[in-house]
């Protein structure tokens, strides 16, 4: 199967979560909200000042003004003011009555002294410095919708109204296992022909960087019915690294045929990670990831974590790219690929110049982006435009092709070429017309 269209049937998945908890705002942080949250109160909730200054009304600018009071940020006292009189104001305080601006001490000469009078500049403007009710926020206004990913920011904003607890969706039961009799554990010894099993960390901790949790259920035996036992496991998503392909010692797939399960995905025509397969086995989901590191960390950030979120009711799960300029030039063969990267500011380089296996370890930690690459782009020059996939990308609620073909690159290019001669015909033009603007005079 390619890989738009493994993407895609994913991203078609019904949700599995329905079932709603209400949690603290802090516990709340990377959970779906399960309810529209509307503003209960104005944001600001009354007019205030944005600066330290005068409060006064502009019909008495250039006038000299009595100090009626100070206001300070939280004082109740409701203050009015006559004409020729002004407030001392602090950032944050409530705007009397009467006045509709604030000019800062430094605007006014002899502002900073402990004088009875002001002189108000010439020039003022109306609402100058004043954070007015509402302005940011209007009351019964959708501040967040339903089935948003609930970050830091979106916090803040709901304890600004008073918001204690919320409604989210329950997370998802994800368990993780690993397969094969060569592994120990990294708290075990290992001889010479055995190897630790970094895939429990490695597919915990980047489940964690997406805000998931998982429970590690360990070493599954290459055995017929210690993998049947296993996947039966009372969970959401179950999965398992290795066994996927078709081996003498693979025996999940064996499981899963004999038992019924709907495959949904047997292969991906993609480098790396080919031998990865889904299917939904009694109401649950299996993913079966490539035994390689490297493979199943990949397919995790690209396929696997947009899927996830599909399954928690998530209104956004479509990875979003940006664009950055390739640092160097890159010849690779004609084949679909998933490029291990690094951002560096506004471009990016190829993690050891694209050459690496797919069961390395290290070009993982030395990167912090992927770039797809379909056939037909085997030649990367430096400078070229790129679709870049953060590790730590946004998500968005509408599909987007994240894929860099050279057909998109040459499209992109003459996009640019156009524009600059349109902007080099409309430099001429309006030279031309200045010209003979001149000759006329």
């Amino acid at each position: 199967m390619q890989f738009t269209q493994a993407l895609q049937l994913l991203q078609t998945a019904a949700p599995l979560i329905s079932h709603t908890e209400i949690l603290p705002l802090l516990d709340a942080q990377d959970r779906i909200l399960a309810q529209d949250i509307f503003a209960t109160k104005p944001l600001p909730c009354f007019d205030n000042s944005a600066m330290d200054g005068y409060a006064l009304n502009t019909k008495d600018a250039g006038k000299v003004l009595r100090i009626k009071t100070t206001i300070l940020a939280g004082d109740c006292l409701e203050v009015s003011l006559n004409a020729g009189e002004c407030a001392k104001i602090m950032t944050g305080a409530k705007i009397p009555q009467n006045a509709n601006c604030v000019v800062p001490f430094e605007l006014i000469e002899g502002g900073l002294n402990n004088s009875v009078q002001i002189t108000a500049p010439a020039d003022l403007k109306e609402y100058a410095n004043i954070r007015q009710s509402g302005e940011e926020v209007q009351q019964d206004s959708l501040l967040i919708p339903s089935k948003t990913r609930l970050n830091a920011d979106m916090l803040t904003l709901l304890a600004t109204q008073g918001i204690s607890h919320i409604a989210v969706f329950k997370p998802l039961n994800i368990t993780i296992f690993t397969s094969g009799d060569e592994l120990k554990e990294p708290w075990q010894s290992a001889n010479t022909y055995q190897i630790y099993n970094s895939n429990a960390t490695m597919t915990q901790a980047v489940l964690k960087s997406y805000g998931f949790s998982a429970q590690y259920g360990g070493i599954l035996k290459d055995d017929f019915d210690t993998i049947a036992n296993a996947l039966e496991t009372p969970s959401d998503v179950i999965f398992t690294t290795g066994g996927a392909s078709k081996g003498e010692a693979d025996f999940i797939r064996q499981v899963l045929e004999k038992n019924g399960a709907t495959l949904l995905i047997n292969g991906v025509d993609i480098k790396p990670g080919k031998p990865i397969m889904i299917a939904k086995y009694k109401q649950k989901y299996i993913i079966a990831l490539p035994g390689n590191p490297l493979a199943s960390n990949v397919l995790l950030r690209a396929l696997i974590i947009p899927f996830l979120l599909r399954l928690s009711s998530a209104s956004a799960h479509y990875p979003s790219y940006i664009y950055l300029k390739a640092k160097e030039d890159l010849k690779r063969k004609a084949r679909v690929e998933i490029l291990l990267a690094r951002i560096e500011g506004a471009f990016v380089s190829f993690t050891k110049g694209g050459k690496y296996g797919s069961g390395e370890v290290t070009p993982m930690a030395q990167s912090n982006a992927l770039v797809l690459l379909d056939s037909s782009y085997t030649h990367i020059k430096a400078g070229d435009l790129l679709k870049v996939l953060p590790f730590q990308t946004d998500f968005s609620t509408q599909a987007q092709d994240c894929f860099n073909t050279l057909v998109r690159f040459q499209r992109l290019l003459l996009q640019s070429v156009l524009r600059f001669c349109l902007f080099s015909l409309g430099s001429w033009l309006l030279c031309r017309r200045a010209l003979s603007t001149v000759a006329r005079s």
